[in-house]
């Protein structure tokens, strides 16, 4: 600019001058009497002739916007001063120039005088454009972000919040400008917030804080924030950005999921019960609390198969490996029962249900182990009374049967009195007769094999033993159960009548317990209410079978069975005998169903009751 001023100052006043070659728009300008001279490039870009550019026609090639702003800087007092206008080309098109006005270098002009010298900047201004139109752009989207942004400086001093984070303080940016933030911020929260941010300005590392923001007016919600610092070319920290998330929904989830766990951990602790998962893809797995209980682990040992494997009862260890395998295979739910072993020699009993997970990142296969020791301590303890109780009926029942039992023991025992005699007069003849002798004493061995087994039966009803199951014949447990009961028929006038199926398959159970059912059954038929004591009582037992179970029916002629009481008849206690004690069909019941049967009972249509026993052909 200032070759084109000396070239301007060094010509005579006429419309053009000899600064043609500078690559600039330069002309000399009165403030009084409008435009003087043009270089030639003038007329190149404007399309003007320099005549045609004298006094205020020059104006005309300057957009209209831009022609107070040239008058201002042409009417300054100052030796030179810059603007940006935009001059009009050959075509029409507008153009962005810097226009430099100076008091020209000739001492010989008036000092209404100006030069101006023109330059293209075109470039810059759209550069600037698009500079403007980025800081538009972050601006709109600093305001429009779904967050509440800020920024302060290097001493944490508060310069700048979007209308988001504005909104949610209640505050304006001249409130919150400088330490005004931490007004909004919860009494509770604020001496840790401040505290923590004037510390880690200190520092010039990213920062983290959760607290409550609001006002007691409109409540208080949670917040988290985080900030990272601006740094200069040598690395100092100038600036710090910040954003702040709004996580009060967060903080709710995580409140009930704490109260979740807390009542989990109670729940656990109460039905003596434990959460367990694996990732069976990594091999992570997880133990609640409840679970790191029942197994007696320290937390510092790592969930896993193999610690769990150690606890293992040696018995059941098989069991559970296969178990550990279908559920390594994830392919169904996983149900069972195994011992655990501990060291001091202690046993609990656990239940462990496994279940797949499908859909889960973390865990694909959950479940629960309960510890049911005491349940099955219980269900020992009630065995065993039940099996005392059962020992009990039985004798209680052979009381009953005393006078059958006399009877099937005198009867053999008077043959073998009888036959001994006998064999004594045949030995002591003149001429001893050996072979009627030797029948005499082959009919006392039937006969006391007739009295060892009337002995052994009572032994096996008697005795304190647990059950025995074996194959047998449920006929013809039937047919030497009846002798026994001989005197009970005769007693109440009754007559027995048999409908035994033909090739019964042999059941797996302990003949003992079922032959008590049997006298149980056979003697509440005989014991039934009637309508009449007059004329005989009918008994009809009746068996059959099939390839799964047999069963076994005693039918009476009483008065049946009230459709009431069905639903109770195998329940203790309950009876409809004036004298009875209601245990009679719930330990029939029990034995039924501790050999995988079950009981039935129902009316007859022609009158009286039917009741009966189901046992599988197999073993349970």
């Amino acid at each position: 600019m200032s070759e084109a001023r000396s070239a301007l100052g060094s010509d005579s006043p006429h419309t053009g001058f000899g600064c043609d070659s500078v690559p600039a728009l330069i002309c000399e300008i009165d403030l009084e009497r409008g435009g003087r001279r043009f270089n030639r490039a003038w007329e190149l870009f404007t399309g003007i002739a320099p005549a045609d550019l004298l006094g205020d026609a020059w104006l005309n090639a300057v957009h209209e916007e831009d022609r107070e702003t040239l008058g201002h800087a042409a009417g300054s007092e100052e030796d030179s001063r810059s603007v940006d206008i935009r001059i009009q080309d050959r075509n029409g098109q507008y153009h962005w120039f810097l226009v430099n006005v100076a008091l020209p270098t000739d001492a010989h002009l008036p000092c209404s005088s100006k030069t101006l010298v023109a330059l293209p900047i075109n470039e810059r201004k759209a550069s600037e454009a698009a500079r403007d139109a980025d800081s538009a752009d972050i601006r709109m989207m600093l305001q429009n972000m779904p967050t509440m942004i800020w920024r302060t400086t290097a001493a944490g001093e508060m310069d700048y919040a979007n209308e988001r984070y504005l909104a949610r303080w209640g505050q304006t940016l001249a409130t919150i400008i400088g330490g005004g933030w931490k007004d909004s911020v919860h009494p509770d929260d604020r001496d840790g917030i401040v505290s923590y941010w004037a510390n880690h300005i200190g520092t010039d590392a990213d920062g983290m804080y959760e607290f409550r923001a609001g006002s007691p007016e409109t409540g208080y919600r949670w917040y988290l924030s985080i900030a990272t610092p601006r740094r200069d070319e040598n690395g100092n920290v100038v600036q710090w950005y910040g954003a702040t998330f709004d996580i009060e929904d967060r903080k709710r989830a995580e409140h009930q999921l704490r109260r979740n766990e807390a009542f989990l951990r109670q729940g656990q602790l109460i039905n003596k019960s434990g959460s367990v998962g694996a990732n069976l893809r990594t091999g992570e797995h997880h133990w609640s609390d409840g679970a790191y209980r029942i197994l007696e682990f320290d937390r510092e040992v790592t969930p896993g198969f193999e610690p769990y494997l150690q606890r293992v009862h040696p018995d059941d260890i098989d069991l559970v490996r296969d178990k550990l395998e279908h559920i390594k295979r994830n392919e169904s739910a996983v149900e069972f029962e195994h011992r655990l072993s501990f060291p001091d020699g202690r046993i609990k009993y656990l239940r462990v249900l496994v279940k797949p997970a499908p859909g889960e990142d973390e865990l694909n296969a959950v479940g629960v182990i309960m510890d049911v020791t005491s349940a099955k301590m219980a269900e020992q303890e009630i065995h065993r009374a039940q099996a005392e109780l059962t020992r009990v009926t039985r004798i209680a029942t052979m009381a009953e049967l005393t006078a059958s039992i006399a009877h099937e023991i005198n009867q053999p025992l008077s043959g073998i009195l009888t036959n001994g005699e006998a064999c004594l007069r045949w030995l002591n003849r003149a001429e001893p007769d050996i072979a009627e002798a030797r029948e005499a004493i082959e009919r006392v061995v039937v006969g006391a094999r007739r009295v060892s087994d009337v002995v052994r039966q009572l032994r096996a009803i008697f005795t304190r033993k647990d059950p025995a199951p074996t194959k047998f014949d449920l006929n013809d447990l039937v047919r030497s159960t009846l002798p026994l009961l001989r005197s009970l028929i005769n007693h109440h006038r009754g007559s027995v009548s048999l409908d035994l199926a033909d090739d019964l398959p042999a059941i797996f159970a302990d003949p003992v317990q079922i032959q008590q059912v049997v006298i149980n059954l056979l003697a509440n038929g005989l014991q039934a209410p009637r309508k009449s004591d007059a004329g005989e009582r009918r008994i009809a037992i009746e068996t059959a079978g099939d390839e799964a179970c047999v069963t076994l029916r005693v039918s009476d002629d009483g008065l049946g069975i009230d459709e009431a009481h069905l639903a109770n008849i195998f329940e203790p206690f309950f009876t409809t005998k004036n004298d009875g004690m209601g245990m009679g069909l719930s330990i029939c019941r029990s034995i039924a169903e501790s050999h995988g049967g079950r009981m039935f009972a129902g009316a007859n249509a022609a009158g009286g009751a039917t009741v009966g026993f189901a046992l599988p052909i197999e073993p349970s």
